[in-house]
């Protein structure tokens, strides 16, 4: 039995327990937050809040508050630093998850047996039952063998109680290296490396990719990351050829010692295959490449989101549309929250039997939901409404603010399909790394400080004309800057991001994201807008600082302001 009969066998399990507990799913919430609270009752927190009194969803409503992480912080750090079990939820703690968070350190939460369990079920599984129920059912195909480049580094690190922390996203395939080989052109090596910093991994991953005729499937955990594989791959596929043909690790690459020697005994001269893909390629990329070097490719997969539909539609100049790609649902280090039950969408349902769901409503026209009123459970959602999820899981946490706001796309058998729209408080998204207002804001005053030049204000803004798409930094600075210090300028607004955002510093070496620009506005442009607002009626003290340019009005005005000479990646209207 081929390892992806294995993984469709365990995901119809997995399905099938979807289709159960979606048809009522607010019995299945009701019987998810009994088994925490019972399970979790002898803990300290359990304790703390009387878990064993508590019978009701309403009882668990009035008796334990909103949370958020500052509140589990002194709990995580005496796990950590004391090794103590029985804090947070009862039993011991098997490792740890990272999740994006605030400045300069990433959340870090504990995980047990029950939701490592879940993660690895849905996470691993799901995708290759559902993706191959696809294959039957539209294209009169049996899902082949598998085997393809997963776009990705496996990366963990050891805390100080010796156990391992990774992103969420890598635990279900950081327990399946034993087997990874098996459906995988990437060896254990390049997917599990000791110091990824010094390695080209692009590179590497296409070079095992290429000579492989027989790739199936293409997958990432983030669609940016495939997407990324393919724009390296444009610019660099001459250099490829020549490698394969020649059977060398190109001397411009960075790559370890010991890797170097174990690669070069793998790579043989292929001037066949080198010869086949040169062939392709010098056709051109307008026409789908990846059908054309790899015609027994059957789907993808990356988690996706109505954040990252630019990426999807990039990718589909590269894959083709007969290519479909399963989204994987919606995953963080709190859990496992909805799974995608079709391909080429965007959203996916949620799982009731997983965690337990609280819903605070977001106006259409606002970002943060109303604080002021209750939470709402899974059955009264409306569809095409905004929420941030609050959630209870197995590992400790409850009631637990996530942050994240979704979208109610429709309705899964009797429970709701949700989509990722954004994070509260997040200035901007290039590639998924999430990069936080409260980023941007620390990063201008660190940069303007260690260039001892104060910006009177500073906004951000998305520049995707470039390839891959960076960051632009709009800035007022208290006096002129010449255009050698602008480039100091930059360079130290790219360290500090890299400083305060982990995924920002992986995707900056993994060539997701370029080198950010900065550009410095006239005098008393900040002035002059608030003026403008205050034109347009606007109250002075609803009035807040720019922090993101996110608005056709926004980008009108401030580039129309820029001192800097160069070219703009957004022009005026009064420019053009």
């Amino acid at each position: 039995m081929a390892f992806s009969d294995i993984g469709i066998l365990l995901g119809d399990v997995s399905l099938f327990e979807i289709e159960h507990f979606t048809k009522n799913s607010m019995k299945a919430q009701e019987s998810i937050l009994k088994k925490i609270l019972r399970r979790n009752k002898n803990c300290e927190l359990g304790k703390k809040y009387n878990f064993k009194d508590i019978n009701s969803i309403e009882d668990y409503q009035n008796n334990v508050p909103l949370s958020t992480y500052d509140d589990y912080v002194p709990y995580v750090e005496r796990m950590i630093n004391n090794r103590e079990n029985n804090l947070m939820f009862s039993g011991p703690n098997i490792r740890y998850c990272s999740s994006s968070g605030s400045v300069g350190k990433p959340k870090i939460l504990p995980k047990g047996i029950k939701d490592l369990w879940n993660m690895q079920c849905i996470g691993f599984s799901c995708t290759v039952a559902t993706s191959a129920h696809y294959l039957k059912k539209y294209k009169n195909k049996k899902m082949p063998a598998q085997m393809g480049p997963l776009v990705l580094i496996l990366t963990g690190h050891p805390l100080e109680d010796g156990k391992m922390c990774n992103g969420a996203a890598q635990i279900p395939l950081t327990y399946l290296k034993a087997i990874t080989p098996f459906f995988c052109t990437s060896p254990n090596s390049l997917l599990y490396p000791e110091h990824e910093e010094l390695i080209d991994t692009s590179y590497l991953q296409l070079r095992f990719a290429l000579e492989n005729r027989k790739v199936s499937y293409i997958g990432s955990l983030v669609i940016t990351l495939v997407t990324t594989m393919f724009d390296y791959l444009k610019e660099n596929w001459e250099m490829l050829c020549d490698d394969i043909e020649k059977g060398i690790i190109n001397p411009d690459i960075k790559i370890t010692p010991d890797l170097k020697a174990e690669y070069s005994k793998k790579f043989k001269p292929n001037p066949e295959r080198a010869a086949e893909l040169r062939k392709e390629f010098e056709k051109g990329f307008d026409d789908p490449i990846a059908p054309r070097i790899w015609p027994k490719l059957t789907w993808a997969y990356g988690m996706v989101g109505s954040n990252l539909k630019v990426y999807v539609e990039k990718l589909r100049k590269y894959i083709g549309d007969d290519v479909p790609i399963h989204g994987m649902g919606f995953a963080a280090a709190e859990g496992f929250f909805a799974m995608a039950t079709k391909l080429d969408s965007h959203d996916g349902v949620l799982l009731p039997h997983c965690l337990f769901f609280e819903f605070l409503p977001v106006d259409d026209d606002a970002d943060d939901p109303d604080e002021e009123v209750k939470p709402l459970l899974i059955n009264q959602l409306e569809i095409g409404k905004k929420y941030e999820i609050v959630v209870s899981n197995f590992s400790g946490l409850y009631r637990y603010r996530m942050e994240d706001v979704v979208k109610v796309t429709g309705m899964h058998n009797n429970t709701p399909t949700i989509e990722f729209l954004y994070r509260r408080n997040l200035g901007m998204n290039l590639a998924n790394e999430k990069t936080t207002t409260e980023m941007v804001d620390l990063a201008a005053k660190q940069t303007a400080e260690a260039m001892g030049n104060e910006f009177v204000g500073h906004s951000l803004y998305a520049d995707y004309s470039t390839n891959p798409p960076r960051y632009c930094m709009l800035a007022e600075p208290v006096r002129p800057v010449s255009e050698d210090d602008r480039q100091k300028y930059i360079d130290i607004l790219d360290e500090k991001f890299k400083e305060f955002n982990e995924k920002y510093f992986k995707y900056r070496r993994w060539g997701m994201i370029n080198r950010p620009e900065v550009l410095f506005l006239k005098e008393k442009t900040y002035w002059d807008y608030k003026e403008y607002l205050r034109s347009q009626g606007r109250v002075l003290n609803q009035i807040k600082p720019v922090t993101i340019i996110n608005s056709e009005e926004r980008c009108e005005f401030f580039f129309s302001h820029v001192s800097t000479d160069t070219e703009l990646p957004y022009k005026p209207k009064s420019m053009k």
